[in-house]
């Protein structure tokens, strides 16, 4: 919760981003930045204070409809694919306007280094400061732009790429293509880990530390499709023993199965090993998760946790998880709601009312669980098998102490027409590949429930969704649906953004 001593201190003098493209997001800066110590606090806030765990988690199959569910306009209006245009905590406005709040501080951050001797601190700021915009970046056009394409991104509409800070009132921003969007990120990205150190930080796991710097760079290759990369750089994150920090489930299981609200003790502690970084964001998601209407049930732990394993492994078909995850069962009156404790919640004198403010949740953004699935999906690409399998095994058995007696082929060998029609990625798998990714994303769904990670993967893997709901504005979500790119924000789009499409027609700003 360090840093939300910045965030509040920042909030007073800089109003950055405010409503991106209503006015400039740069020119508020109202204080003079004249110290290395100075941009250093602009950096620190500069990481995002919103959350995208709620609004992209309602999107995804994680979810379905609890019986007497709280009910919330953004829960619902996530649940149907629906476009969602107001600004409040946990809203994709919300989440857009900070994205680029940050952008403008990075960039704030970089002309003022500019004018400072190369030290080795403004070097390690420099880096910070790059790592910050390649990051952001890359969060804005994963959500409000079509998944990556290779060469046929340069068709395709990504964001406005913010590279220097902006005197005019009201600049004249322009969405890069897709391509192009993914080209000023890796030149961010490379500018970043280049100059990057873990010297200089007392609390290394809220900034780019050199491993969270790393473990970015592996999903970025991974998103991109540069299966070498991406296996390069989380080979260094990871070292010789990939199983060494990853989170024991099995042990948390023990630890807190009589005290299970208490998990996020563990779950999101700066000195757990398996976080690289974290972020303190304002957000009701820590509460809200467990009582709102459109969240996980019963079915959905049942489902993804014991209904998913290595279909050609004897009796690890099936691998019955659910205990090791310890589960929480959501309050009275709510029937057949489950979640997870991996969030603390740290309140102000603001949070009251039905829509209260002043909620703070510790956010893991990189860990080693998702480097270690990069890596296999990585070198199932690259068709290294055997260490795709072995990173599988060291997965299980770190996790769940479990070491299921099957070979290369038993992980290899499940793939099917089923399994080729749910998933078709722009560069395409063959029936080896097919079995192996499907593992990694049925892991990666378990491990990343209520964080949102799942919808990158509906939306790199072309996946469909349906919903078992027989309400008016349920439409399922097919494979090539728009509704898989959130709408840019109405604001942005009165002030010239080209909107996203619709149903192939332009949207139409009410």
């Amino acid at each position: 919760m360090r840093r939300i001593v910045y965030l509040l201190i920042f909030c007073c003098i800089i109003n950055a981003c405010e409503g991106f493209l209503s006015k400039s997001p740069d020119s508020a800066f109202d204080i003079e930045i004249d110290s290395e110590d100075k941009v250093a606090e602009l950096l620190a806030s500069a990481y995002p204070n919103a959350s995208y765990f709620s609004f992209l988690e309602g999107r995804t199959d994680n979810v379905g409809e609890r019986i007497y569910g709280e009910r919330y306009q953004l829960n619902e209006a996530m649940y149907f694919w629906e476009d969602y245009e107001q600004d409040d905590l946990d809203t994709p406005l919300f989440y857009w306007n900070s994205c680029y709040r940050g952008i403008a501080q990075a960039n704030k951050a970089l002309e003022v280094l500019s004018r400072f001797p190369k030290s080795d601190r403004v070097k390690a700021l420099y880096a910070e400061a790059f790592l910050l915009r390649a990051y952001l970046h890359f969060m804005l056009v994963n959500i409000w732009a079509q998944p990556y394409r290779g060469e046929a991104s340069k068709e395709i509409l990504g964001i406005p790429y913010i590279t220097k800070v902006e005197k005019n009132a009201l600049p004249n921003y322009k969405r890069n293509n897709l391509y192009d969007v993914y080209e000023l990120i890796e030149k961010d990205l490379k500018r970043g880990i280049t100059l990057v150190t873990n010297d200089f930080y007392e609390h290394p796991k809220y900034h780019f530390n050199k491993k969270a710097a790393y473990a970015f760079a592996s999903r970025f290759y991974l998103f991109k499709a540069d299966w070498q990369r991406a296996k390069q750089y989380a080979d260094y994150v990871l070292g010789a023993d990939s199983k060494a920090d990853l989170k024991p489930w099995y042990k948390y299981e023990q630890k807190y199965r009589f005290n299970r609200e208490d998990l996020y003790k563990d779950y999101s502690a700066t000195d757990n090993p398996a976080n690289l970084l974290l972020s303190t964001t304002e957000s009701r998601w820590a509460r809200n998760l467990k009582t709102q209407a459109y969240a996980t049930t019963d079915k959905q732990m049942d489902d993804i946790f014991n209904k998913q394993g290595i279909k050609a492994c004897a009796d690890f078909k099936n691998m019955n998880l659910e205990p090791c995850y310890v589960f929480n069962s959501s309050a009275y009156p709510v029937k057949d709601g489950a979640y997870i404790a991996k969030y603390s919640e740290l309140s102000t004198y603001l949070s009251v009312g039905t829509k209260p403010k002043g909620l703070y949740n510790t956010n893991i953004l990189f860990s080693v669980e998702e480097v270690l699935l990069n890596r296999i999906e990585a070198n199932t690409m690259l068709k290294d098998y055997e260490a795709a399998v072995n990173d599988i095994l060291n997965f299980l058995q770190a996790k769940y102490n479990i070491v299921p007696p099957c070979g290369v082929s038993s992980f290899t060998s499940s793939g099917n027409t089923a399994l080729y029609n749910n998933l078709s990625p722009f560069y395409g798998l063959s029936i080896r590949q097919i079995s192996l990714i499907q593992i990694v994303l049925d892991f990666r769904q378990k491990e990343f429930l209520q964080e949102g990670l799942r919808w990158f993967d509906i939306r790199r893997f072309n996946m469909s969704i349906q919903r078992n709901s027989n309400n008016p504005r349920y439409r399922s979500l097919e494979k090539d649906d728009p509704r898989k790119t959130l709408q840019i924000p109405a604001e942005a789009i009165r002030q010239g953004l080209e909107p996203n499409y619709r149903n192939n027609q332009l949207y139409i700003i009410r």
